[in-house]
């Protein structure tokens, strides 16, 4: 187990385990300093309305940070990308 700066290399990394998806608790204080954990979800845009559809985007302050790693790989440059990820080996 370890931890690494979200980088597109550690990005593409999970992506080959078979992570798609970057979570963070919302109550998360340094927004700079984001601790993410990856996931695996079927279908992130399912899960996307899904998470919608129950009410936790809805709760003001309470929405949990989410980062799909395909999005982040194809819309955010690698500078700007910030945080750490746990990877468990």
């Amino acid at each position: 187990m370890r931890f690494e700066k979200v980088t597109h290399r550690i990005l593409k990394e999970l992506q080959r385990k078979g992570y798609n998806v970057l979570i963070a608790p919302s109550d998360c204080e340094d927004s700079e300093n984001v601790t993410w954990k990856a996931i695996t979800v079927p279908n992130v845009f399912e899960w996307l309305v899904a998470l919608d559809c129950v009410g936790w985007t809805n709760i003001p302050f309470k929405e949990p940070h989410i980062l799909p790693i395909d999005e982040a790989l194809n819309n955010i440059d690698n500078d700007a990308l910030f945080g750490s990820v746990f990877i468990e080996e």
